[in-house]
């Protein structure tokens, strides 16, 4: 996507400057602060973010390749100061399809190595970008309702105080909470039940860590594992809702057996001491239909999700949330003209990404009486989200 000509910028405003918009972003993650900063960066609009909460030092999203590079510089995020917040990744390295581990070294792909995130820095690191071009953030901001008209009005909680946000177009970037989706009964197509349960550790100075991320397959699903800034690591296991409930995975003591009787990712995890936090994320593959000239547009997660095993997860956020922003600008200064361009190509992508999963998943072939492989053999055919 080519910039569009720089706008002047004020520096940060304060959430008092006033309470008319010509947009508001709700969610302030990875994709929020990418609309927000292409908005401020290339137009002369005003915007506010809404977001419900502190960020969590505890968020999946580790890893990411060097195609992240291009977003970082077109957001205009010193490439040198954002890579000394984080973690060299070297290599990939699977067992997928058989026991023997497989290790794509970064070395020999021509963009060099990725990274390791540490998310809280990286999400905060947007929103302060986004902040010093001039966006108001309200965080944390209890959204108390949307209401359409001539203008969205936004009602929110801000600290002990209620306030009434107007604004000519809405973004969601809500989640998978997906605020402006679910109000507008967007259809979304669903093609799985995936869930992931993370266990984050800290490891002591004399532990030693390959700076690569690990996956390993099991007859349920398959096993995640990378090292993070400030010597912690990231263990997840990826399986469906019902296999999760079956095999008792939120009991912890039950989950470390189940890694434990894994090769690769067992002999690491034996190694670790009992986890500081340990989540459960919903993963399930999903995309909206979202209005080709309506006020409002959504992006991120809220747009569209995907399998960790694609990795997509941290590129589309950004990607989509840049995009969101360029068609937000488009509604409010020439009455629509992207959307239908944004609209499609989520889905086309969606589509394109469903196709590569499976050919992906089919590579495993050790387990067919199992229901987690069967089912992501078929899990391509869309379905309305429940």
């Amino acid at each position: 996507m080519a910039a569009p000509a720089a706008a002047e910028t004020d520096g940060p405003r304060t959430a008092d400057d006033d309470a008319d918009y010509d947009v508001v972003i709700l969610g302030a993650g990875p994709a929020g602060a990418a609309a927000a900063i292409t908005l401020r960066r290339f137009t002369g609009l005003r915007v506010a973010i809404v977001e419900r909460r502190l960020f969590d030092p505890f968020r999946p999203g580790e890893t990411v390749s060097p195609a992240l590079f291009p977003l970082i510089d077109y957001l205009g995020i010193a490439r040198a100061g954002f890579e000394e917040r984080h973690l060299q990744s070297y290599a990939h390295a699977a067992a997928w399809g058989g026991e023997q581990l497989v290790v794509r070294d970064f070395l020999f792909n021509g963009q060099g190595s990725g990274l390791h995130l540490d998310r809280m820095a990286f999400d905060s690191m947007l929103l302060e970008q986004a902040g010093k071009l001039g966006a108001v953030i309200l965080q944390p901001a209890e959204l108390l309702g949307v209401t359409p008209g001539a203008r969205w009005t936004i009602s929110v909680r801000h600290g002990e105080r209620r306030r009434e946000l107007s604004a000519a177009y809405v973004i969601d970037c809500s989640g998978r909470n997906s605020v402006m989706v679910r109000q507008q009964q967007c259809p979304v197509l669903q093609t799985d039940r995936m869930v992931g349960v993370y266990a984050y550790y800290e490891a002591g100075d004399d532990h030693e860590r390959v700076q690569r991320t690990l996956v390993e397959t099991t007859a349920d699903g398959w096993f995640y594992l990378a090292p993070l800034p400030g010597r912690r690591t990231a263990v997840a296991f990826m399986t469906d809702a019902d296999t999760l409930r079956t095999l008792d995975l939120l009991d912890p003591q039950q989950w470390r057996r189940h890694a434990l009787a894994t090769q690769h990712i067992g002999a690491l995890v034996r190694e670790l001491p009992a986890p500081q936090a340990f989540r459960q994320y919903p993963i399930h593959s999903r995309v909206a239909r979202l209005p080709a000239d309506a006020a409002w547009t959504a992006a991120g997660d809220a747009a569209a999700s995907f399998d960790p095993v694609s990795s997509l997860g941290i590129g589309h956020a950004l990607s989509s949330g840049m995009h969101a922003g360029r068609v937000a600008h488009a509604h409010v200064e020439q009455g629509g003209g992207l959307g239908e361009g944004y609209r499609q190509s989520l889905l086309d992508h969606f589509q394109a990404y469903v196709a590569t999963r499976r050919r992906l998943y089919a590579n495993e072939q050790r387990w067919p009486a199992s229901g987690f492989w069967q089912r992501r053999l078929t899990d391509g055919r869309e379905r309305p989200a429940a």
